[in-house]
C-alpha cells in the first residue's frame, strides 16, 4: 500500500493492476508517492474533487508528469470556464476522462468544440463527446469527424439532424468512419431503400453505419429471409433495427413464445411484417400482452397481428386499467358493445380522462375509481 498526503493527512491507496486501459490512460507500473501527492493536490484544489474521485482520476493519467508546471491544465480548465462549462460539467468530464487535461487546446480542443458549437450543442450536451477518449477526441478532426457531419449532413438535411445522430452515436461508443458510412449508405440504395427510409435509419440506429458492410449485407438478408420484409418497405428499417442486436437463437425464442400461445407460422409473420418492433420486446412481456388479449378479450391472433401496437402499451398503467373504465361503460349501455379497446390506447392520459371519465362522473360514482385502484390516482376526496 501506498501513503498518500492530502491536506496534511494521510491515506492509504492500493497499487494500481494491469488493465486494458485506452491508451490516454495510467499504465500498470506503480506511481510514486510524490507525484500522486501532486496530482490529487491539484485535482482537489483546482476543481474540488473529493480525495477519493482525485485519487480515483489520477490513478486513470498516462503520465502525472504534467502536474508539476500544471500549465497545460490550466490552460484546459481556463478554455472550459471560458466557454460555458460550469464547475459541474468540468469535473464530470475531468473524472470521465482525466486525459482531456493533457490535449493540446489551440490545435485538437478548441477545433473540435467549436465544431460541436456549431451544429447547435451547448456545453451539458457536449459533455459525452469530451469525455470519450477512444471516440470524439481521438478522431482525426480533419480527415474523420468533419468528412463523417459532411455526410450525415447530405442525408439527414439539417445540423440539428447530424446533431441527434451524433449524440445516439456517442452514447453507444461508436464512430464512423468517412468509408464505412458511405458504403453502407450505398449498399442500402443498392438493395432499393429510399434516401428518406436512410435517413430516419440514420436517425433512429446510426451506429449500423459503422459496421462492415458485409456485417449490414447479412443483416439485411436475415430481414428479407426470416422476416420477409423487402429493403423498398416502409417497415424494413424497423426490421433492421430489431434484428441488429438479436441472435438466431434469440429471434427463434421470440416466435417460439408467439406459438406457445396458440399462434400459427402465417399469423407470426404478419406480426413481424406489419410491426417488426414488437421482436423487441421481451418473450415474458409478448406472452402476457398476447394472453390478455385472446383469453380476456377474445381477440383473434389475426387481429393482433395487424394491430401490433397492441403489444407496445403497457398492460398495467394503459392496458388493464382503460379496459376497466370501458367494461362498467359498456355493461352500463353509456358506450356501444362495439367500442373497440384500440381505440382508447391511441389517445393520452388527459383525453383519455377527458372522454371516458369525467363525463360519466354523476352516473357512475366510482368511474373514478375503478381508473384509480389500477394507477394509483389521488381522487378529489383524497386531495
Amino acid at each position: 500500500m501506498l501513503k498518500l498526503l492530502i491536506n496534511g493527512g494521510e491515506r492509504l491507496i492500493p497499487p494500481l493492476h494491469r488493465s486494458s486501459t485506452p491508451h490516454w490512460y495510467s499504465s500498470s507500473r506503480i506511481i510514486s508517492p510524490q507525484k500522486l501527492n501532486l496530482a490529487v493536490d491539484y485535482l482537489t484544489n483546482s476543481l474540488g474533487l473529493s480525495p477519493d474521485q482525485a485519487i480515483s482520476t489520477a490513478h486513470k493519467l498516462r503520465s502525472l508528469r504534467g502536474f508539476k508546471s500544471k500549465k497545460n491544465f490550466n490552460l484546459v480548465l481556463d478554455f472550459f470556464k471560458r466557454n460555458g462549462f460550469n464547475d459541474s460539467l468540468i469535473n464530470s468530464i475531468v473524472s470521465s476522462f482525466p486525459g482531456v487535461l493533457s490535449i493540446n487546446v489551440v490545435k485538437t480542443l478548441e477545433p473540435k468544440i467549436r465544431v460541436l458549437e456549431g451544429l447547435g450543442l451547448t456545453p451539458d450536451l457536449m459533455i459525452k463527446f469530451v469525455s470519450s477518449p477512444n471516440w470524439f477526441m481521438k478522431k482525426s478532426l480533419k480527415s474523420s469527424i468533419l468528412p463523417v457531419i459532411e455526410t450525415m449532413r447530405s442525408i439527414l438535411g439539417s445540423d440539428e439532424n447530424v446533431a441527434r445522430a451524433l449524440q445516439r452515436l456517442v452514447s453507444s461508443c461508436l464512430f464512423l468512419s468517412p468509408k464505412s458510412l458511405r458504403d453502407n449508405v450505398e449498399l442500402l440504395r443498392s438493395q432499393g431503400m429510399s434516401y428518406e427510409e436512410i435517413k430516419k435509419l440514420m436517425l433512429m440506429n446510426p451506429r449500423l453505419y459503422g459496421w462492415k458492410t458485409s456485417w449490414l449485407e447479412a443483416l439485411i438478408g436475415r430481414v428479407e429471409g426470416k422476416l420477409g420484409i423487402r429493403a423498398n418497405m416502409n417497415m424494413f428499417r424497423h426490421g433492421l433495427y430489431a434484428l441488429s442486436s438479436m441472435s438466431a437463437e434469440k429471434l427463434d425464442a421470440k416466435f417460439g413464445a408467439l406459438r406457445s400461445c396458440g399462434w400459427d407460422d402465417s399469423n407470426i409473420l404478419i406480426l413481424v411484417r406489419t410491426g417488426p418492433q414488437v421482436l423487441t420486446y421481451s418473450e415474458l412481456a409478448l406472452k402476457s400482452a398476447v394472453g390478455f388479449y385472446m383469453k380476456e378479450l377474445g381477440y383473434h391472433p389475426k387481429y393482433i397481428a395487424t394491430h401490433p401496437a397492441l403489444l407496445g402499451y403497457s398492460m398495467e398503467k394503459r392496458v388493464r386499467p382503460r379496459n376497466a373504465v370501458l367494461r362498467v361503460l359498456k355493461d352500463m349501455n353509456l358506450i356501444k358493445e362495439s367500442f373497440v379497446l384500440y381505440t382508447s390506447l391511441s389517445i393520452s392520459e388527459s383525453e383519455f380522462l377527458k372522454r371516458f371519465v369525467e363525463p360519466f362522473k354523476e352516473s357512475v360514482p366510482d368511474i373514478y375509481e375503478v381508473y384509480k385502484n389500477y394507477l394509483r390516482i389521488p381522487s378529489k376526496a383524497d386531495g
